[in-house]
């Protein structure tokens, strides 16, 4: 090789290096060979993913007439001196094609393409061949051993750039396919630890609900005056409350193992507008023949609440649940609870306060998560034959509260609690938080 030749050969290796795709070395490479060779025009041919054709994919100098269709070219491995090449993998080399018998069916496209004389070498890959490299010449033309040479080392050099970039391609679609292998697999993980954690608060859940309804109740000392028999009357209070738990239970199996298809903001879009204000009426009102005792006091603001856009069945229910452990926890000889509605710039809140007894813990536990469940005092609902509240502390469960925050959550709220350790008075309340949606007053 000369030093033009070498020079050429240094640059393709360069741009083999920095290339970002194949084509960019094969141009490159047809641009400065092409004219080394004394070649009219050039083409780089690449082999389908059937093996049987050949397509275009980077040309030099190809006769502007017939550039409009060069997309178009196929030609089938076997098949004229590239399609010869890649079938015997090896140089094919015409020095006349209208003196040669055998490429009689060139002779036409050969006369349109202004061309006389051919040489055209495999692209070969580690696999097999993998295209064609071609140089077309407008006369008779006999190639020296160097310029042969040279075609077989640019041969090579796109065919390592065609198998690089395809090797690279490879690996990013294994790397991106093991990306999101491990983010279905954390995904997967976060699902189970979930819902362990469901599993374990639910199992707590059963726990304190079953000491609570197995824990003794006060006797019935020479009977209740009625003539019932004290152990039937114990039976009976207790199922009672089994019922009651029953009920709830199901309702939160409901609740947290079946999702909105599009969450909570597709929940609420396909819920309906309501009056905050009559749902809690509604809510008191129901508690009241359970509880006609103990007062209850709805507080709001003097100002015209925004209507709320959710759905009525699931958030009245959330409401009974908590205005009933407003009512649990007033459950004292001067008990009183009191629901207070607040609205925000963009939120409307309700807040159940009581005065009584506490019924939420006041350990220093970790707050509560949306996969644990909350829990409330088991004292707070101990079973005594002789309460003149024996009919709430039947009625509300230990499943209450976290039915109550599922509730919640299922229509895009958020509850929080109130312990009273910062109250002088030791007050505890329950405060839900509701997002109202610009355009719903």
């Amino acid at each position: 090789m000369d030093g033009r030749d070498l020079l050429a050969v240094r640059e393709i290796a360069h741009a083999f290096l920095v290339a970002e795709h194949p084509t960019d070395v094969q141009q490159f490479a047809l641009s400065r060979v092409t004219p080394l060779l004394g070649a009219s025009f050039s083409l780089v041919m690449q082999l389908g993913a059937d093996g049987e054709l050949l397509r275009p994919v980077a040309q030099h100098e190809w006769p502007a007439a017939h550039r409009s269709w060069i997309g178009a070219l196929r030609v089938r491995v076997g098949d004229g001196p590239s399609g010869l090449a890649v079938a015997e993998r090896r140089l094919v080399e015409v020095e006349d094609l209208f003196a040669d018998p055998t490429l009689t069916g060139w002779h036409e496209v050969a006369k349109e393409l202004g061309f006389r004389s051919i040489i055209a070498a495999p692209l070969e890959a580690p696999e097999g061949p993998i295209g064609a490299v071609a140089f077309y010449f407008t006369d008779a033309t006999s190639l020296r051993d160097e310029q042969r040479s040279l075609v077989r080392l640019v041969a090579d050099q796109m065919a390592a750039a065609t198998d690089k970039a395809r090797r690279l391609d490879a690996l990013r679609r294994a790397n991106a396919a093991l990306a999101d292998a491990n983010a279905e697999l954390e995904t997967r993980a976060a699902a189970w630890r979930e819902a362990e954690d469901d599993r374990r608060a639910v199992e707590t859940l059963v726990l304190d609900a079953m000491l609570a309804l197995t824990a003794p109740v006060a006797p019935l000392a020479g009977g209740d005056g009625t003539g019932r028999d004290p152990i039937s009357g114990d039976a009976a209070m207790r199922l009672t409350a089994v019922r009651s738990l029953a009920r709830v239970a199901r309702e939160y199996a409901a609740v947290t193992m079946t999702a909105a298809p599009g969450g909570a903001l597709e929940l609420l879009r396909d819920g309906e507008e309501v009056d905050v204000r009559a749902l809690v009426q509604a809510a008191v009102t129901s508690w009241r023949r359970v509880a006609p005792s103990i007062p209850v006091q709805i507080l709001e603001p003097p100002t015209l609440l925004p209507t709320l856009r959710t759905q009525t069945l699931l958030l009245q229910r959330a409401l009974e649940l908590l205005v009933g452990l407003g009512i649990l926890g007033a459950a004292t000889e001067r008990g009183l609870v009191r629901v207070a509605i607040g609205q925000g710039q963009d939120s409307l809140s309700l807040t159940v306060g009581w005065d009584g007894r506490p019924i939420l813990p006041t350990d220093d536990q970790p707050p509560a998560t949306s996969s644990r469940i909350l829990r409330i005092r088991e004292e707070a609902l101990s079973l005594e034959a002789h309460d003149p509240y024996l009919a709430v502390r039947q009625s509300v469960t230990a499943a209450d509260l976290p039915m109550a925050q599922a509730l919640v959550a299922r229509l895009g709220g958020d509850l929080r609690l109130d312990d009273g350790r910062d109250h002088a008075d030791g007050a505890q309340s329950i405060t839900v938080v509701f997002p109202v949606f610009s355009g719903h007053a």
